[in-house]
C-alpha cells in the first residue's frame, strides 16, 4: 500500500506544478484533486491517506509558490513512459527501503 500512496502523493505534486502559480488553475487543481481523493478513499481512511493528502493539498494551495526551477522540472511529468517508470522505480527503492 505504501507504493500506491507514494504514487498518489507524487501525482498530487506533479499536477500542482502544472498550475504554474496561476490562481484559477490552482483552484481547479485543488477541487479536482479533492474529488479524486474522495473517489479513491471512498469514505474509508484506515491508514491516514485522506488526512495526509488533504494536508498536502491545502499546504500546497495556500503556502507553496512554484519556483522557476520547478516549472522547468515539468519535463519529468511529460517524459516518455519508460524513462519516467525507471526513475520512479529508482526513487522507490531508495526511499521505501529506509522506512
Amino acid at each position: 500500500m505504501i507504493a500506491c500512496e507514494c504514487d498518489f502523493y507524487m501525482n498530487i505534486f506533479d499536477d500542482f506544478l502544472l498550475s504554474k502559480n496561476d490562481e484559477n488553475q490552482k483552484i481547479m487543481w485543488k477541487m479536482s484533486t479533492i474529488i479524486d481523493l474522495m473517489k479513491i478513499t471512498d469514505g474509508q481512511d484506515d491508514n491516514g491517506l485522506m488526512e495526509n493528502a488533504l494536508r498536502m493539498i491545502m499546504l500546497l494551495f495556500n503556502h507553496y509558490i512554484i519556483t522557476p526551477c520547478e516549472l522547468e522540472r515539468n519535463y519529468f511529468v511529460n517524459a516518455q513512459f519508460d524513462e519516467k517508470e525507471e526513475l520512479i522505480t529508482i526513487l522507490k527503492e531508495e526511499f521505501i527501503q529506509s522506512l
